[in-house]
Parts: C-alpha cells; structure tokens; sequence
C-alpha cells in the first residue's frame, strides 16, 4: 500500500501537526475518521453475517483507503496515534518508514473522500441503496435479519456522512492555513505527545571549545 503525500500543487508544502489555528475543523474531522473506522467494522461484519464478506471487503476497498488516509493524516493525535502506530509496525510497516503522514496527507484525503462519495452516489446508488436498506429493516420478521440489516443500513449512512463532513473540513482547514499562511506546530496533540520536562533548554558549547575551527568537510565533497 502507497500512501501519497505532498500537497498537491498550490502554496507550500505542508508537514508535520496541523496548526493550532485550526484545531476546531481537526476535531470534527478526527470524528469523521473514528466513524469511518467504525462503519468500516460494521459492512464487513454485515457481509461476514451475510455469508458475502469478499463482497463487503471489496466495496469497502475505497472507504478502508479513506481511513489510512485519515489516520496518516491524524498520526499526532493521542489516540488515532496509537492505531498508526499499530499500523506501521504490522501490516503498513513500509508506509510508516517512507511516508511521513500529517498534514502532507490532507489534501490526499479531502479529495479521495470527494471522489468517493461522488462515484457511491451517482454511479453505485449509495442513496438507493440506504433507502432499500431502511425499508427492508421494516420487512423483517426475525431479530438477526432485523439487525443484520440495521448494522449495514448505520454502516453505509455513517460511512458517507462521514466522508462528506471529513472532506467539507479538511478543505477548509486547508485554505485557512494557506490563507493565514500558519505553520505547522502542532497545537495540543504536539503538547500531548511530548515528554515531560517543561521548554528546551539552552545549550551551552563545552569548555575550550572554538567555533568555526578545523578543515571540516563540504556536504557532496
């Protein structure tokens, strides 16, 4: 798996936390991630409960891609930290040694969310497919089909919602740093993960020591 990075063209590239600027707009979307993680669990236990779960596994393929992109992206929070950190020394363990992830990863995930929701909706039928769900879930005469059904029926709903607000937040975070040309430095979740101990301290150069002494090298020679 090939995470993308960069920030795909326009402005300075972007790394590292978001802004504390904009530490409102990254708290809905970190909300819109743990929802995709959730609906994620809830389609392929559906289709488990169906007997159809290569099916689930294969029309969630673009809402999992989503989720890594959302998790890559959120890496520094205290807790989307702890899946990217499971992530990358499991399964994703090459992305997590060349990918940077952060705010390199908004833009990939604004617009892979776009793309989703448009293709779900005008060419799977997403909406439809909520539709017939719900109605079904009245039809039913059983308990298991009943909640098979409502689990696939809050999966589907929750997962386009979230990908919708995710991608309407994550794009207005964006133009307010690139607008209020804000940097990167990290806000709470910075704070969060760094160890204790209070500022940096200054350093001091040993005793006897010269600066700007000695042949030295020049990088490339």
């Amino acid at each position: 798996m090939v995470i993308p990075m960069g920030g795909m063209g326009g402005g300075a590239a972007m790394q590292g936390p978001p802004p504390p600027e904009v530490a409102p707009r990254f708290k809905v979307i970190k909300y819109c991630v743990l929802t995709m993680m959730a609906s994620t669990c809830g389609q392929l236990l559906a289709g488990g409960l169906l007997g159809e779960l290569g099916g689930a596994l294969s029309n969630a393929l673009n809402l999992i891609l989503n989720t890594v992109f959302g998790i890559w992206l959120l890496k520094d929070d205290p807790l989307i930290g702890k899946t990217y950190n499971f992530l990358t020394t499991t399964c994703c363990m090459w992305c997590g040694e060349n990918c940077q992830g952060g705010m390199s990863c908004l833009l990939p995930f604004v617009a892979c969310n776009l793309i989703t929701v448009v293709m779900n909706i005008l060419l799977n039928g997403v909406i439809q497919q909520v539709i017939a769900q719900a109605k079904g879930l009245l039809g039913e005469e059983t308990i298991y089909e009943a909640f098979v059904l409502w689990l696939l029926l809050v999966s589907t709903a929750g997962a386009l919602l979230a990908q919708i607000i995710g991608s309407f937040y994550g794009y207005k975070a964006y133009t307010e740093i690139r607008d209020g040309g804000y940097s990167s430095s990290g806000g709470d979740w910075a704070q969060a993960s760094a160890p204790p101990g209070g500022g940096e301290r200054e350093s001091q150069p040993a005793a006897g020591f010269s600066a700007f002494q000695g042949s030295g090298n020049r990088l490339g020679s």
